[in-house]
């Protein structure tokens, strides 16, 4: 009897204690709670958060379009207590209670899916592209340094290229295959050097390639020409200015350039004038990686001067280094001095124009801003602010690599909003030696 009135005794507390743990469950779900309302809704946007069912530690932000489509949903690890979705985002990162964890998912206007970055605590795992058929385009491991498995496929879903890195290097097989996936090359590596087979390399457009792409007679030559086709421009045409302005130039596996952006603020006459001299762009010698033909981006400085015309390799200008460049005082100061500094046209309060600028500049060796352009305007009105506000700012904390000061680019975005104003920084992600196109996204 005892026995008995022991193992009630004994399941009634096993029973009371799992009762206790899933009613704890059901009202403490999750590790932190949700305050203020779950949706801050702009003339432009939308945002809303939400728990992650799965991980009691984790939230989920989601941004919209302007039409209410979803834009991109991101998951974050949140070590806090509470989070307000209409609290600045800057008092979390400062406070270092929430690091980007997970899948981080944007979408195209037409609601198919771009592209998906996959982070560990604030490191970028996982890069995957999607063709506009939804169809993966690449996967590519790590962020500053490959390290995994990296593949590309075709648009029909058949794998087009597949190796593995370990720190940067290549490691083992490496093999390019035909849409019918038939192999095509296959090269064994080991610390990133070939030891039989053939080389093989990635069909993407190169930033850094071993050999740049070059004028076969050489810089000199090729200014000569650049200086001559301006003598025969129209004067309508032609400007003459101290201004740098500087150009990303992208070419094919032939040499032959195919496309070219300005990514320096210049006016219709000044782009008017680069558009002609680029114009039947003289063929160049291709870029080389492993001594194979590829494509290639190549930043290069057009100096319009009376005296010459010239298309330079400058300095390298880094999009990712070891220590970003920094506002004196940090993030918050940077925040506080735009919020301070910036100025509401009034003829844009006056239409109710709001939007977001995105303004990139370069930060020299010295910490000094220069070359400040609209990457992505909403509205000449604001652009011009935008530009205004960052051209003037203090010299900042220099960007370093292994130690040393670098030239570092660097995109910040602007709001202009008439009901909540708020400025809000951000760097720029550089993705290595592939060029990546993504949906629009802030």
């Amino acid at each position: 009897m005892r026995t008995n009135l022991l193992l009630l005794s004994i399941l009634f507390c096993f029973v009371f204690q799992f009762q206790q743990a899933q009613s704890k469950d059901k009202s403490e779900p999750h590790n932190f709670k949700i305050v203020g309302s779950t949706q801050v809704q702009t003339s432009n946007s939308k945002k809303t958060v939400e728990y992650d069912p799965n991980h009691p530690d984790h939230l989920y932000i989601s941004d919209y379009y302007a039409d209410g489509k979803l834009l991109g949903k991101r998951s974050f690890l949140f070590t806090g207590k509470k989070f307000d979705l209409s609290e600045d985002f800057l008092t979390y990162i400062n406070k270092k209670q929430i690091m980007v964890d997970g899948p981080e998912t944007y979408y195209n206007k037409d609601g198919s899916i771009g592209k998906t970055w996959i982070y560990s605590k604030d490191k970028m795992i996982t890069q995957i592209l999607f063709y506009p058929n939804g169809q993966k385009q690449s996967m590519i491991p790590g962020d500053k340094e490959l390290n995994g498995e990296y593949t590309l496929w075709y648009p029909s879903g058949q794998i087009s290229f597949s190796g593995i890195y370990k720190d940067n290097l290549k490691e083992g097989d490496f093999v390019l295959f035909d849409e019918s996936g038939a192999t095509i090359k296959k090269g064994t590596y080991k610390l990133g050097k070939l030891i039989s087979g053939e080389a093989v390399v990635q069909d993407v457009i190169y930033e850094n390639p071993e050999v740049p792409a070059r004028y076969a007679k050489g810089e000199e030559a090729f200014n000569d020409y650049l200086t001559q086709k301006a003598d025969g421009l129209n004067d309508s045409i032609i400007v003459y200015t101290d201004k740098k302005f500087y150009l990303q130039l992208t070419f094919d596996k032939t040499g032959k350039l195919t496309t070219s952006n300005i990514n320096t603020m210049a006016n219709h006459s000044e782009q008017q004038c680069i558009n002609a001299l680029l114009k039947d762009f003289p063929a160049f010698s291709p870029a080389l990686v492993e001594g194979i033909a590829v494509q290639s981006k190549q930043a290069l400085t057009l100096l319009l001067h009376r005296e010459g015309i010239k298309l330079m390799v400058e300095e390298k200008i880094y999009t990712q280094v070891d220590e970003m460049p920094e506002f004196p005082g940090g993030a918050m100061a940077l925040r506080n001095y735009l919020f301070e500094q910036t100025k509401y046209p009034e003829r844009a309060v006056a239409s109710k124009i709001e939007g977001k600028v995105f303004v990139g500049f370069v930060v020299d060796q010295d910490g000094n801003i220069s070359d400040a352009y609209v990457v992505r305007g909403c509205h000449p009105l604001l652009d011009a602010e935008a530009v205004r506000v960052v051209t003037v700012m203090p010299q900042w904390k220099a960007g370093r690599l292994k130690g040393k000061p670098v030239k570092v680019s660097y995109t910040l975005p602007v709001n202009f909003n008439l009901v909540a104003p708020s400025i809000a920084p951000k760097k720029s992600i550089g993705f290595g030696v592939k060029e990546v196109r993504y949906p629009n996204h802030d």
